[in-house]
């Protein structure tokens, strides 16, 4: 993986507090209005995996900076016109992220781990293509939810008693960071899904 957890959570740990502004304002607006402005959400999507890619193709001596911009912007200009297709692969990504994760903390690795992936992807992005209007709900839904949720880390990381209890709860079991995520998520999704029927909007 590009960028894991603990990586994702050293960033936010070494950022200012009012870095969590933004993040909350992004996450609650993603989660709320996610499926009115989805294409953009796709296009910032891809430009991050874009700007992930750069950065790990210039490794650690290279300008990552320039090679973090330049992958963003031709990933995220790339999937902005076929945005009905991107999504379905972002479905995929998601899903083969999951399952990787999943069969990594059985034990799989190496070529085993890469085989299950590559068929997890596949068949997640086939299923996303099929029911596209659900999968760009659940897509905004997570991604709003993610960034909710690391708005709040960055405020409670400067509360060591909260944030240690919290971390040590997170490690000791594989069901509480999931949890965390899994319900703004679906609560999300339901609201989007109500929203979208209400007003009779076609994705």
């Amino acid at each position: 993986m590009l960028m894991n957890i603990d990586q994702w959570l050293n960033i936010l740990k070494h950022s200012h507090s009012t870095a969590g502004i933004p993040l909350l304002v992004g996450g609650l607006g993603l989660m709320l209005f996610g499926w009115r402005m989805w294409k953009l959400c796709v296009m910032a999507s891809f430009g991050l995996i874009g700007a992930g890619l750069g950065a790990w193709l210039a490794g650690p001596g290279g300008d990552q900076l320039s090679y973090a911009i330049g992958g963003g912007a031709a990933l995220g200009l790339a999937s902005y016109w076929p945005a009905k297709y991107a999504v379905s692969l972002l479905g995929g990504l998601i899903g083969a992220l999951f399952v990787m994760q999943s069969v990594s903390a059985m034990g799989f690795s190496g070529s085993a781990l890469l085989i299950v992936g590559g068929t997890a992807l596949m068949a997640c992005t086939a299923v996303s293509h099929l029911n596209r209007q659900y999968v760009i709900i659940i897509v905004t839904a997570f991604l709003g939810a993610t960034l909710l949720l690391s708005g709040l880390c960055v405020w409670v990381m400067d509360m060591p008693g909260l944030w240690g209890t919290l971390r040590s709860m997170a490690s000791g079991s594989l069901v509480v960071l999931p949890f965390l995520i899994l319900v703004p998520t679906v609560v999300s999704a339901f609201y989007q899904l109500a929203e979208l029927r209400r007003t009779h909007a076609d994705l």
